[in-house]
């Protein structure tokens, strides 16, 4: 007579990982949603139009949206800092990869703001609205869109490794 050799259980999940995955995915769609508002409806409307009163246009718009960038990168490099600790900390390889990559991402995306976009949003609302300065703007938004779906794809990858 032949027993059946039971195969030993896996080991759990650990919680702490999971949790801090599950926010740094959470954080990065919200991220993508609000860096997809921007590309999609804010920068169309904020550019289009005459220049001669873009300064003012640009000047509300850095006073309403910074408040929301700031909680919006906030979170997500909160999540980030809270996966990678997790990270570091737990016996599971597997989605270490993916983790790190959406964690940069969402480091990137708030160095990209501060050191390409911020500066750029300053000369346009100081009223130096250059083309070259408008279409560098641009292509930052959309870096920084990219930057973010990457960071949402990671970071799935790495919840349901």
């Amino acid at each position: 007579m032949f027993r059946r050799r039971t195969p030993a259980p896996e080991p759990a999940p650990d919680p702490f990982l999971r949790a801090g995955r599950l926010a740094l995915l959470t954080s990065s769609a919200v991220h993508l949603g609000f860096q997809s508002v921007v590309t999609a409806v804010v920068f169309p409307q904020l550019f289009e139009g005459p220049r001669h009163d873009m300064a003012d246009r640009q000047a509300d718009h850095a006073r309403r949206i910074a408040p929301v960038a700031v909680a919006v990168y906030a979170s997500t490099l909160g999540a980030a800092g809270w996966a990678t600790v997790a990270s570091l900390r737990s016996q599971e390889e597997s989605g270490r990869a993916a983790t790190a990559v959406a964690c940069v991402a969402a480091a990137l995306a708030p160095t990209v703001t501060g050191g390409v976009a911020v500066p750029l949003h300053v000369g346009v609302a100081s009223d130096r609205a250059s083309t070259m300065r408008l279409q560098t703007l641009l292509a930052s938004d959309r870096v920084r869109t990219g930057v973010a779906a990457i960071g949402v794809v990671a970071a799935a990858r790495a919840l349901g490794a």
